[in-house]
């Protein structure tokens, strides 16, 4: 059965932008008599807030879509754990001591890419200062390892769109990711990869913003033995400027403020559709 998810963080209100991501979801999976999850993304307890969980269901109801509710992430912090443990196992992460600060100065070099010699800029007195101090570290995908992993699969790896057909996996790009932050113990490419494959998501529909991430998240299933998935990535929703309608942009163009305004469901979904 082919099983698609609409997955929001609740860290502000929905705008169309989320209203055509979640449509494009849902009629994927009714065309295909398939199933449509609704996944809160809650991990980040730094911005998550319950107020938005609540308007955020209370949304989707209005727009008359149909779900299937499934467990928030942070039900599921002993998978992202376990999943954690078995890269170190594998020896395909690492500690980082590196500050916010650090990190960032790091990735502002000329190379732009962390890699596992950047740890190093932490010396052992420093090392143990801070962990007297009760710091914990971030840990990072060792890309290096990885590559030696995939290629030891004597096989390429590919991640498939439904519209654009395969793509070899890239990693060129990217340095050593991080795959847990400091404070919450994961982060969204390893917590969202985990999730798809325990929910049994078989097709994931997200916009074309996250396409180059998904290299990342095809790796994470390699390295993890988890269920291949297929990717949709669809254009962006933008305002009358040609921007992309964002949460942090502030845009009048939520939900809850077209509901106030006199919009009916279908008149949202069809200003969704309308401008991507």
């Amino acid at each position: 059965m082919i099983v698609t998810r609409f997955a929001p963080s609740p860290t502000g209100l929905l705008h169309i932008g989320h209203v055509y991501s979640l449509v494009c979801s849902y009629e994927f999976a009714k065309k295909n008599n398939g199933k449509f999850i609704l996944r809160i993304e809650d991990i980040d307890f730094t911005r998550c807030k319950d107020l938005f969980i609540e308007q955020i269901i209370d949304d989707i109801n209005w727009l008359k879509i149909p779900f299937k509710r499934t467990n928030n992430q942070s039900l599921r912090t002993k998978q992202y754990s376990k999943a954690l443990d078995y890269l170190k196992d594998k020896d395909l992460v690492y500690a980082c001591w590196l500050t916010r600060k650090e990190a960032s100065s790091t990735l502002n070099a000329p190379h732009n890419h962390i890699s596992q010699n950047a740890s190093l800029r932490v010396n052992d007195q420093e090392l143990k200062n801070r962990k007297s101090l009760g710091l914990t570290p971030a840990w990072r995908l060792n890309i290096k390892n990885c590559l030696k992993y995939i290629n030891s699969q004597k096989e390429k790896i590919y991640w498939e769109d439904i519209k654009q057909g395969k793509n070899l996996l890239n990693l060129d790009q990217f340095g050593d990711v991080i795959i847990a932050r400091k404070d919450i113990l994961t982060s969204y490419h390893l917590s969202v990869t985990v999730d798809d494959n325990s929910d049994g998501v078989t097709h994931i529909i997200r916009g074309n913003d996250l396409e180059s991430y998904t290299n990342i998240h095809r790796l994470l299933q390699v390295l993890l033995n988890l269920r291949e998935t297929k990717w949709f990535h669809h254009k962006l929703v933008k305002d009358t400027n040609g921007k992309r309608i964002a949460k942090r942009s502030n845009s009048k163009l939520t939900i809850k403020e077209l509901r106030e305004s006199g919009y009916s469901a279908n008149e949202v979904i069809k200003l969704a559709k309308s401008t991507t």
